[in-house]
């Protein structure tokens, strides 16, 4: 038996030791990524259900069964005739083929894909500008942070990816500029006609154009500085450019009717509306937002790098525009994934000790022990992660403690239908659950095809007068909450608890001689009531006895699979009672 010498032996186990720990520290390397990659998907795969999902997939469905826009109001009676400006039709038509195709679930996983595939074209370019791939993944993280409230399934969603597709243009396209003064006109020219899709599919587009117009300007200001005259011919091509992304907005089944709409309606505050209110401390956004910004100032005030002031400026006034409304933290989130993660890097390189070695990194050697270790724990985080991410791709849950879902139910099994008077946050749920017998009287499409003084109106009832907030037409007349209830004679109610001012017009209604309103129905949540000549009255066909009404206090808690729909079967079944599943609607 012959052995080999003892300097061949430690050679082999040391050749054996270093492909071991090469393997480890790939694994470490990718485990890494995979995981920071997971970490942002879980925010962006949010399953929270927006309140006016039921509607934007109904009125895909029916653009779809239809084959053209209605152009007044449907589904309401208070603004019958009422022009209706459109302007997410391609969104919610994108929602009613998904919904046929892929299903509640399959939405969900692509709205996922969406936003990975917006954080993967940030990291893309990262990359062609040098930065480290844990250093951009790491930062896509605070980006998610802040894009995670905006990211239910909705119309936006369609804004930040044609956002992310209108920078990346005007990434690649100026990819030479700084030294060259050069544009690669034909990317450039590729702008015009994703304005053209982003005018159908959300409103969001006239932060795009303000964003591209501030950008191209500001080019065209450098241009005339560093050029002269010599840079009018560009100039005016760049200006061209502009002008036709302009002019793409003019596509849209509307033409300049959409303008003058969006106009009119931008140029009144909406404080009723939560995303158009400024961040405040208890907001879940508030610290990501604040960490946004403050890392945002630190790798533009630390940079190494030549700093791009027209992009500097834009991302300050977006951010201006955040600190005022939550709805445009999405779009400061976007422009920092894309402009940020090579400033960021250079001004951590300062943090380096001045000899690190050739890459300017401190090598790290870790014992064979502890490399192992890492990697068994990143597994188990990366198994966690996975959990967690497929925990939301395959759950939309409608909470009954925030959704009527019982309320809704109770109509369905009494046959409660007519004219519908429902809190802003449900109205677009009681339109899809109850078409066509119920109609509302105003809902979540709000100025698009509610007249100003319908909108007045109905928060006139649900807020009052807010605080002092209220922003109300000098048509409206005075702050009157129960002008409402008269207002084309509504024949029912259904009131969220939690606002006090409706419950307080409900109960002032319903007492004394001059009762015009009976409760039909109340839980913790919801209250329904009927007009009483309709439903209190023996000689009326709609008469209701008393023996059916129904107090439940019971609280309500758990939730169903969106959409929710109610089980239209003989009898009273509630939607908390015990159904087979195959008997749950699936369908709008």
């Amino acid at each position: 038996m012959t052995t080999a010498p003892p300097s061949e032996s430690s050679e082999a186990r040391s050749v054996v030791a270093d492909a071991a720990a090469r393997r480890e520290y790939r694994l470490l390397k990718w485990g890494t990524l995979v995981a920071l990659a997971l970490a942002c998907a879980v925010p962006l795969a949010l399953n929270l259900v927006d309140p006016d999902l039921w509607g934007h997939l109904l009125y895909g469905q029916e653009l779809l069964a239809e084959q053209q826009l209605p152009r007044t109001a449907t589904h309401t009676f208070t603004a019958v005739g009422h022009p209706w400006i459109n302007h997410e039709s391609l969104a919610e038509l994108a929602l009613a083929l998904g919904y046929r195709h892929l299903g509640t679930y399959g939405l969900l996983v692509a709205k996922c894909l969406l936003g990975m595939s917006i954080l993967g074209a940030m990291v893309w370019i990262a990359a062609r500008r040098g930065v480290h791939p844990f250093l951009a993944w790491a930062l896509m993280l605070l980006v998610a942070a802040n894009l995670q409230a905006f990211f239910p399934l909705r119309p936006q969603l369609l804004s930040f990816a044609l956002c992310a597709m209108v920078l990346v243009l005007l990434d690649r396209a100026f990819a030479g500029w700084q030294t060259q003064r050069k544009v690669h006109w034909g990317l450039l020219w590729l702008a015009p006609p994703l304005f053209a899709v982003w005018v159908n599919s959300h409103g969001g587009f006239v932060a795009g154009l303000c964003i591209v117009g501030a950008y191209l300007a500001g080019r065209m200001l450098e241009l005339l500085v560093s050029g002269g005259r010599s840079a009018w011919p560009t100039m005016l091509k760049i200006a061209a450019v502009g002008l036709a992304c302009l002019a793409a907005t003019l596509i849209n089944p509307y033409g300049l009717e959409m303008h003058r709409w969006l106009i009119a309606s931008l140029g009144s505050p909406r404080p009723e509306i939560t995303e158009w209110a400024a961040p405040k401390l208890s907001d879940p956004i508030f610290a990501p937002l604040v960490a946004l910004l403050a890392v945002a100032a630190a790798s533009w005030l630390g940079t190494q790098k030549r700093r791009d002031w027209v992009q500097i400026a834009i991302v300050a006034l977006v951010a201006w525009q955040a600190c005022l409304h939550l709805r445009h933290i999405a779009f400061l989130a976007l422009l920092c994934g894309f402009w940020l993660p090579e400033h960021l890097q250079s001004a951590l390189a300062r943090l380096r000790p001045a000899k690190s070695g050739a890459t300017g990194l401190p090598t790290i050697m870790l014992a064979p022990w502890l490399r192992r270790s890492a990697v068994l724990a990143l597994s188990v985080g990366i198994g966690l992660q996975s959990l967690a991410l497929a925990g939301r791709l395959t759950d939309l849950p409608v909470y009954r403690s925030a959704f009527p879902v019982d309320a809704v139910q109770f109509m369905v099994d009494h046959h409660l239908n007519g004219k519908l008077v429902a809190c802003f946050n449900w109205s677009q749920y009681a339109v899809a659950a109850l078409q066509p017998e119920v109609q509302v009287g105003f809902d979540g499409r709000f100025r698009t095809c509610y007249p100003q003084q319908v909108v007045d109106m109905h928060f006139d009832f649900l807020l009052g007068e807010f605080g002092g907030k209220r922003f109300r037409s000098l048509d409206s007349g005075p702050l009157d909450g129960t002008r409402v209830l008269d207002y084309c004679q509504p024949d029912l109610v259904l009131v969220e608890r939690r606002y006090k001012t409706p419950v307080g017009i409900m109960r002032a209604a319903s007492t004394g001689e001059n009762r015009r309103w009976v409760l039909l129905f109340r839980d913790r949540i919801a209250e329904l009531w009927g007009r009483r000549d309709r439903y209190d009255d023996p000689a009326s066909p709609h008469y209701f006895p008393v023996a059916s009404r129904l107090q439940d206090p019971r609280p309500r808690d758990g939730a169903v699979q969106w959409p929710a729909m109610p089980l239209r079967e003989d009898g009273s079944q509630f939607a908390w009672q015990q159904a087979p599943p195959a008997a749950i609607a699936t369908d709008l």
